[in-house]
């Protein structure tokens, strides 16, 4: 049997339709993903700046985002980040005793799992946490302790590891540099 070639008028009209099919399913699957965020990254979690693109992978869509600062002890000092009223991420900065590891204040932090280590012994992370050290950190508060930054996703189905090493080591650092660290 042997096929005779569609007319030039009826090849292009079937790709137009083809081609405005893709574009529709294009826009209608980028709608139904959800990932519509009416707010703005935050540049900062209480007071410690952060890339916001390092953020955006850990936070849900949704129309506002709030941060609150809680001290729940005199060595712990959280940021609670919420959207649209959910808990989305917590950022800490906590005294420890010097002589604890990572893997020590990882042990009872949610969300951080067994994680890798890397960096020697000053980070630890995983996709859902991390757990920093600050080299150099000293308070006369705590005069037998070390300070370490803690990240835990809270926001479903949200993780990444690339990108949670690279938050952890700039959030540690900024830390580092701000007023906990003398």
């Amino acid at each position: 049997m042997k096929y005779a070639p569609l007319p030039l008028s009826t090849t292009l009209r079937r790709l137009a339709i083809l081609t405005a099919s893709l574009a529709v399913g294009t826009a209608l699957s980028g709608c139904s993903s959800g990932e519509e965020r009416e707010y703005s990254l935050p540049q900062s979690l209480c007071g410690v700046s952060v890339d916001p693109d390092l953020l955006a992978p850990f936070l849900p869509p949704g129309e506002k985002v709030t941060a609150r600062q809680t001290t729940p002890n005199g060595g712990t000092q959280r940021c609670n980040v919420s959207v649209d009223g959910e808990l989305a991420l917590v950022t800490g900065r906590l005294w420890w005793e010097k002589t604890g590891s990572l893997v020590d204040v990882a042990a009872v932090h949610a969300q951080v799992n067994k994680g890798d280590v890397i960096t020697g012994d000053e980070f630890l992370y995983s996709g859902t946490g991390a757990v920093g050290k600050v080299e150099g950190c000293t308070d006369s508060a705590h005069p037998d302790q070390a300070l370490f930054t803690v990240l835990q996703v809270f926001a479903s189905g949200r993780e990444s590891s690339p990108t949670m090493k690279r938050l952890v080591t700039e959030y540690t650092g900024q830390v580092q540099k701000g007023s906990d660290c003398t």
